[in-house]
């Protein structure tokens, strides 16, 4: 029998599957395919709610940086317009100033650098009288002599002459190394405090003389000649002046902390620059030191007298030079000149709003 042949039942098509047979046959089974299918879309829908956290929090974030991008192109646009307008200001200064300085006659120019070196002239005065600055008033004076360099004309030569006068003296004028001197006493100070007052602080006794007499022996006299061999073994001294008891603890402590305190005084006495308590606190301490510390060798016991003696020759407030000459040239010029600078008052540029 043929395909043909066959009935048409045999060739119809079954139309529920073997699957969905078994499935109704068994229905656990198809609750836990819809389980699973809830599942499914559960962890889908939760993993779609994620990222659209994600994205909304980015676009946040990229609107705030759009926001905060378009500020900054404001601010830069208002700074450059600021920029434009204080350049075209600064220039218009500068050709207002240029037509200015195109009126001034010569007269006038002069008279100016006249004020302008009489004010550094008045300064540098200032500072050799209030300070005893030398090198203050020695950088005003150039720069007076400068400014009237850059004139050319001749007719300020003398000025610029006393002015040259005075520079040189300034330059010549020794100043006082006060930095120097005041660590040359602080060393001094730390020295005293480590020396250690001898036994006899009287002071070294000097001896006015030594008498050695021996006799001379008898001849064939034993008594004598032993006589004489004691004598010779005996020395008398004399002294000027009576040795003085010994120090205790407490007063060689006094002593030590007087003599610190003459060389810190002396210090002040630099710092504030009077010479008299400067000279007389040094010579206290070297009567001091050559009373209670005369028992010391006598190298060094020399030594600190010969530094302290030239502490003591040092002129900590010498002379200063004086600038009268400039000043009288200076007034010497003013006198000729009638005509006196033009004030060179420009107006305040305009404000713009920020």
């Amino acid at each position: 029998m043929t395909a043909r042949d066959k009935p048409a039942s045999e060739s119809r098509i079954p139309l529920v599957s073997g699957a969905v047979i078994a499935v109704r046959s068994r229905p656990y089974l198809a609750y836990l395919l819809a389980l699973l299918a809830l599942g499914l879309g559960g962890y889908v829908w939760w993993l779609t709610r994620e990222d659209a956290t994600v994205l909304h929090r980015d676009h946040d974030k990229l609107v705030l940086l759009e926001t905060r991008l378009n500020d900054m192109r404001r601010q830069q646009t208002r700074l450059v317009d600021d920029l434009t307008l204080k350049s075209r200001q600064i220039d218009e200064l500068k050709s207002r100033l240029g037509r200015l300085d195109d009126s001034l006659n010569v007269e006038q120019r002069r008279a100016w650098l006249l004020n302008e070196a009489e004010h550094y002239l008045h300064l540098a005065q200032q500072h050799l009288q209030l300070t005893r600055d030398i090198a203050g008033a020695r950088a005003l004076i150039e720069v007076a002599d400068r400014l009237l360099a850059a004139n050319g004309d001749n007719r300020l030569l003398p000025l610029r002459e006393a002015l040259a006068r005075d520079r040189i003296a300034l330059v010549a004028a020794q100043g006082v190394d006060v930095s120097g001197l005041y660590l040359r006493l602080g060393a001094l100070s730390e020295r005293v405090a480590a020396l250690r007052i001898p036994a006899e602080s009287g002071g070294r006794a000097r001896q006015a003389g030594a008498i050695v007499a021996p006799a001379t022996p008898a001849p064939g006299a034993v008594l004598e000649s032993g006589w004489a061999r004691l004598r010779s073994l005996v020395t008398v001294r004399r002294y000027e002046e009576p040795l003085q008891p010994l120090l205790s603890d407490a007063d060689r402590s006094l002593v030590r902390e007087s003599l610190r305190l003459d060389l810190s005084q002396a210090q002040l006495g630099l710092l504030r620059g009077e010479p008299e308590i400067f000279r007389r606190s040094l010579a206290s301490a070297r009567g001091r030191l050559a009373r209670y510390y005369a028992m010391l060798p006598k190298a060094e016991l020399q030594g600190l007298q010969r530094e302290l003696d030239s502490l003591a020759a040092v002129d900590i407030r010498p002379a200063l030079p004086d600038l009268s000459a400039s000043v009288r040239a200076l007034d010497a010029l003013s006198a000729r000149d009638a005509l006196a600078p033009p004030a060179l008052m420009l107006p305040a540029p305009a404000r713009t709003a920020p």
